[in-house]
């Protein structure tokens, strides 16, 4: 059996369709996040470079936010920042590259609550075996809100793995002297592969998904609370 024969087309456009606003928005706030704190602990980079806005346009690699939409893991641009106007180097670093998993928790957190706890997701195709039969605007819009909240958590999970370009491989410039991280930089293209080889392996999706799917469950119970 090849994967042609299980292979939906009318099911792959339409979730090509719901994750891609998701994605959108998901990356780009990701973004939007340590831009924010970037320019509030002292650094205008952000500024400079246009980057400081909740514009999603202005954060996205075309090509990683595809994959994203089709592969579940992809990545943006990453916003540029300059040690030099931050008054306390290692713990304005660290703040900064974690505001970025924080607010995607936060705005998968908040998401969920709108999903479950208002019972928009007794609407979606994809998340509810038995769909309310209503207008397609809203079974589509309750999808969208659906993959705006796990994509937040793949984001957010994804990024506190601490290797190179991820964002809590920040961590490392807190234990490392300037001279050391010049060193570990130099070899970052080796961390983008071996995220890639964790990928392929299924090492990262074996991490990753028992968490999402405890929070999804979490949030499936207390709906029942909401109502």
């Amino acid at each position: 059996m090849s994967f042609f024969d299980n292979f939906n087309l009318t099911v792959f456009l339409r979730q090509i369709l719901v994750r891609s606003p998701a994605v959108l928005f998901a990356l780009g706030l990701h973004e939007y996040a340590h831009a924010f704190m970037a320019v509030k602990l002292g650094d205008d980079t952000p500024i400079l470079l246009k980057r400081n806005t909740v514009n999603p346009l202005k954060h996205i690699d075309p090509i990683g936010l595809a994959c994203f939409i089709i592969l579940n893991f992809g990545w943006s641009r990453r916003i540029p920042v300059n040690n030099l106007w931050l008054k306390n180097k290692n713990k304005d670093t660290f703040i900064i590259a974690f505001s970025g998993p924080a607010f995607s928790l936060v705005l998968a957190i908040l998401a969920a609550f709108v999903f479950y706890g208002f019972g928009i997701h007794k609407y979606s195709w994809f998340f509810n075996p038995n769909p309310k039969n209503t207008f397609f605007i809203l079974n589509y819009l309750s999808d969208v809100l659906g993959s705006f909240m796990v994509v937040n958590l793949i984001i957010a999970i994804f990024n506190l793995i601490p290797i190179m370009p991820l964002d809590a491989s920040a961590l490392w410039s807190v234990f490392m002297t300037t001279k050391h991280m010049k060193t570990v930089m130099k070899y970052q293209v080796y961390g983008i592969l071996l995220l890639l080889i964790l990928i392929i392996m299924g090492i990262i999706q074996a991490i990753m998904y028992p968490v999402i799917s405890g929070f999804n469950t979490m949030f499936i119970n207390l709906s029942g609370i909401f109502g």
